[in-house]
């Protein structure tokens, strides 16, 4: 049985496909907030949404 909390967090989210070397990677992003784990310390930080599309295009248009 899904608790409530899932079902919404799925509702926030939205999936992207990028296609890099006859690869695809799959990207899930939630609307809400997006958090970015920093693995040097192992805190959080909330950035936008937006910005994460915007660097994984930037990134996948430096590899094309």
């Amino acid at each position: 049985m899904r608790s409530r909390t899932s079902t919404v967090s799925q509702k926030n989210t939205m999936v992207i496909y990028f296609a890099r070397n006859h690869e695809q990677s799959r990207v899930s992003i939630d609307f809400w907030c997006t958090n970015l784990k920093i693995q040097s310390t192992g805190h959080c930080r909330r950035i936008s949404p937006w910005k994460v599309i915007w660097e994984l295009f930037r990134e996948n248009m430096r590899w094309s």
